[in-house]
């Protein structure tokens, strides 16, 4: 069937959802973690000071999520609010505690 312009998007893995290769293998490098963590931390200790704050650094990675800059245009949504809307939005970022 020839591609139409228009037409929604049919099959494939919906977005967001959990790709179940990677989730497996992040399960199976959790428990080898646990199971090793002992010596993963002995492992640590014999480092150099500056080879573990890379070694602390690679394995965050893999903790949190990776930053990223957010941009957020206010310009439009305040120049739509009324003189009294502003004024109460202003109270409000005042009066937070």
């Amino acid at each position: 069937m020839p591609f139409e312009p228009g037409k929604p998007k049919t099959g494939g893995r919906q977005s967001g959802s959990t790709n179940k290769t990677t989730s497996d293998i992040k399960t199976r490098i959790a428990a080898l973690i646990n199971d090793q963590f002992e010596t993963i931390q002995g492992d640590m200790e014999e480092l150099e000071p500056k080879e573990r704050v890379t070694a602390y650094l690679k394995f965050l990675e893999y903790v949190l999520p990776k930053q990223r800059e957010q941009k957020i245009d206010l310009t439009s949504r305040l120049e739509g609010l009324s003189d009294e809307q502003l004024n109460e939005l202003i109270d409000q970022i005042l009066n937070k505690p």
